[in-house]
């Protein structure tokens, strides 16, 4: 027989921007219902930002655990201060999200008494250190489940940790279908007027960060290699990061340069997306299962990515856009060029990324598969996830 809410603790490295993880989990919290989960966060590394604003108006309670590195004595207060937080609110389960969450974090709250622990693991670990697969390894018996964001992250964790399979699932992330959808005539029109872009323009995004393993050089490569035979090519570059500045100051003196534009970090990435008529995501490694792809399909953008983490399972290759090898700038220039040669075809790919974001990605299908995964190791039956 059910004694209230199932208490929840959703443990994260850090949350001071609008990431991939953080979205979900703000996704993750707001889909469950209060009347069957009780959520905590809590952050090693907090920052402000709307995830959190909106949090914090629906009570969930967030609290700043702050830890650097794990081995001073400011780790061993926060460590205590965990426990005694663990102790006061009973949680029933604890979720963690990277890797001191992982390892710092499980450890204190299993020697506190949680025993229903949870690790998601959000990409495919490439840019993991030994020392880190090192402890994962040895301090996996802590976990009863590890949630993976794609099958393709999957095989190379299970593999990589040496995870029993048996306590491993799959759950996609998941995009809210109703707030990103296809744009209206009007809305098309306004999101490009807004840019200076021209009716007949052709023009292809990227959504990511500006960092190492999203490999903004194969994007860019593959459109300087549009450019010179598609002179109405415009891009769209929406994120920021460290490699920013760098990519601004090479396409300075490019042909695309002039062609180009960051967006740098945007609140709401749908104008952006608006203005599209094809999406990219080129990583060379480390991917998981992106929400900016996902989002992408589901406003009707046919997609070029790289098969690298879950890629290659939002996007059926010849259906709703493209997948190429990672690194060939060659294969998403041929990509770009075919679709842009076919409007027709381009549109359909459209409608069936649309059809596919709808049918197998949607919030509400990843907060249920979340909630029936809590509930089995509570010893409930999960309901409803509607808040």
């Amino acid at each position: 027989m059910n004694s209230g809410p199932i208490a929840i603790l959703f443990l994260i490295d850090y949350f001071h921007r609008t990431g991939g993880t953080e979205k979900h989990l703000a996704q993750l919290i707001t889909g469950l219902s209060p009347q069957e989960f009780r959520a905590t966060v809590v952050a090693f590394d907090l920052g402000e930002n709307p995830l959190l604003d909106e949090l914090r108006q629906r009570g969930i309670p967030i609290i700043h655990l702050p830890v650097g590195r794990e081995y001073v004595p400011n780790a061993l207060r926060q460590a205590w201060r965990l426990s005694r937080l663990v102790h006061r609110q009973r949680f029933d389960i604890v979720q963690t999200y990277h890797q001191k969450a992982d390892t710092f974090g499980a450890l204190i709250v299993w020697l506190a008494g949680v025993r229903h622990l949870i690790s998601s693991k959000r990409d495919t670990g490439d840019l993991r250190k030994p020392l880190h697969r090192f402890l994962n390894r040895h301090l996996q018996h802590l976990f009863e489940r590890f949630i993976m964001v794609a099958e393709g992250v999957r095989s190379a964790v299970v593999a990589r940790d040496q995870l029993p399979p048996e306590r491993v699932v799959t759950i996609y992330n998941g995009v809210d279908t109703e707030r990103f959808r296809p744009p209206t005539v009007q809305e098309r029109h306004a999101a490009r007027a807004r840019l200076g872009l021209e009716s007949g323009d052709a023009v292809v995004g990227m959504v990511a960060g500006f960092r190492p393993e999203k490999n903004y050089e194969v994007f860019f490569a593959a459109a300087e290699r549009v450019v010179a035979t598609m002179p109405n090519l415009r891009v769209l570059a929406v994120g920021t990061g460290e490699l920013l500045q760098t990519f601004r100051d090479r396409l300075a003196s490019s042909p695309l340069g002039p062609r180009t534009i960051f967006a740098g970090e945007v609140t709401d990435v749908r104008p952006w997306l608006w203005a599209m008529d094809v999406g990219c995501l080129t990583p060379g490694s480390n991917e998981g299962f992106s929400n900016a792809v996902i989002e992408q399909m589901a406003v009707g953008l046919p997609m070029i990515v790289t098969a690298v983490g879950g890629n290659a399972e939002a996007v059926v290759d010849g259906e709703t856009g493209r997948v190429i090898a990672p690194g060939d700038s060659a294969a998403a220039a041929a990509a770009l060029t075919s679709l842009f040669a076919d409007p027709a075809r381009l549109q359909g790919m459209g409608r069936a990324a649309r059809r596919r974001a709808e049918e197998h990605f949607s919030v509400h299908g990843m907060c249920a598969a979340h909630a029936r995964l809590y509930a089995a190791l509570a010893g409930r039956r999960a309901e409803t996830t509607a808040p």
